[in-house]
């Protein structure tokens, strides 16, 4: 990608609104498409605020902050280039985890024979993900705590560039909360299943998991992290309104938001299609995110449904983020098994760019690929059952060609 490190931008709170001015050659074409931008967020709900800085979600640095206002170049530039680079860097640290989740996205990707990178590799990763324009580095497992290198992989994110983030379920969080903090952690979601505790814990296998979740959370507010709650809509979640308590347990327990996922037929649930929501399921969870997210109350909520839909801004995988596998595997994203290169093999940036010159990956999808039947039936139904993941994306093709060519 060309160098536009002669743009400048000059961004302002005033009154709760981000205004903003636009330096450089470039300044009148810049300060139009800067000026869109901040139309759309100055529309956001505020969840937060930070050292003066405005918290809209915590997927996006505060505005405005050096990583805000470079979040904002990455997309003037590739308004600019028509290039498009990641903007999330889904990172898998560990595979290792306490729980033996019955629905765990991450299991298939488990390898005893595989080494997983080491703290250096995953170094490399993160500065290599920083320099083609990602201002979010997310660090996932597995469980990311378990890592014994945890907080030096946290404190080593620049935080003028890009802020650090962790998916946990929480069961060493209160334990290591203040320690997050010091390594500069400045947000974090913790994974519930069900807002029965009991529930909860047997999904996960893990007794006493919701309590500890919840305690850690509650200690890493303390210590300064934003928090939020990961958790999925199934049908049994809508229909029981299970779904909607635990909106209501996470605004009365001080969360700043919840992301909402669609219940994606991936990982163990790779070949069953049936675990995906219906149209009008999809509907209420628009409409219960909608209502919460709109509530007289700070907490802000992230559902799939909307932002990765035809409503929102469509599929983020091989366009905004990549996510990789703790063996150095990069696919479009956690939920999507097609890997585009290993990174001890090639550098990130080449994978990145083969990944988004491929005919399949080359153009913002306008729904999530995972839950498209067209995208399914070319690249998950191809694979055999039970396969062992991730697939490359040179395999699926000679698959789909097998098929292809069996069926003539």
């Amino acid at each position: 990608m060309p160098n536009f490190d002669f743009l400048h931008l000059e961004l302002e709170v005033v009154d709760d609104k981000i205004r903003g001015k636009a330096g450089g050659i470039l300044a009148p074409m810049v300060q139009m498409q800067l000026s869109r931008f901040l139309n759309v967020l100055n529309g956001l709900k505020i969840i937060a605020r930070k050292d003066g800085a405005l918290v809209y979600n915590l997927y996006n640095p505060p505005q405005p902050t050096n990583a805000g206002m470079r979040a904002l170049m990455r997309k003037l530039k590739e308004v600019i280039t028509g290039k498009v680079v990641p903007a999330t860097a889904n990172l898998a640290i560990t595979h290792k985890c306490h729980c033996k989740c019955i629905h765990c996205s991450a299991d298939p990707f488990i390898d005893p024979a595989r080494k997983e990178l080491a703290t250096e590799e995953i170094k490399k990763v993160v500065d290599d993900a920083i320099d083609l324009g990602s201002s979010l580095v997310i660090f996932v497992g597995g469980e990311p705590l378990i890592h014994d290198d945890i907080f030096e992989l946290i404190r080593h994110v620049d935080k003028d560039k890009a802020m650090p983030m962790i998916f946990t379920n929480g069961f060493l969080l209160e334990k290591y909360a203040e320690k997050l903090a010091e390594a500069g952690l400045a947000t974090l979601n913790i994974s519930i299943d069900s807002v029965d505790p009991e529930l909860h814990d047997t999904f996960r296998k893990v007794k006493g998991l919701y309590k500890r979740a919840f305690d850690g959370a509650r200690r890493a507010r303390e210590c300064g992290i934003f928090t939020g709650i990961s958790t999925y809509a199934s049908h049994e979640s809508i229909e029981t309104g299970n779904l909607e308590k635990l909106l209501k347990v996470a605004q009365d327990d001080g969360f700043h938001e919840v992301t909402i996922f669609d219940c994606i037929p991936s990982g163990r649930f790779l070949k069953d299609p049936s675990v995906m929501l219906t149209l009008d399921e999809k509907k209420k969870v628009v409409e219960l995110a909608t209502k919460y997210h709109e509530m007289n109350h700070p907490m802000g909520v992230v559902a799939q449904s909307i932002v990765n839909s035809e409503i929102g801004v469509g599929c983020f995988g091989a366009f905004a983020q990549f996510y990789m596998t703790a063996y150095g595997d990069i696919n479009p994203c956690d939920f999507n098994p097609i890997s585009f290169g290993n990174v001890r093999q090639k550098g990130l940036k080449q994978i990145w760019y083969e990944m988004i010159s491929h005919p399949d990956f080359s153009y913002k999808h306008r729904t999530c690929r995972m839950q498209t039947p067209s995208y399914r039936e070319r690249f998950i139904d191809v694979l055999p059952d039970n396969p062992k993941l991730p697939v490359d994306i040179k395999e699926v093709e000679r698959l789909r060609a097998a098929k292809e060519a069996a069926s003539k």
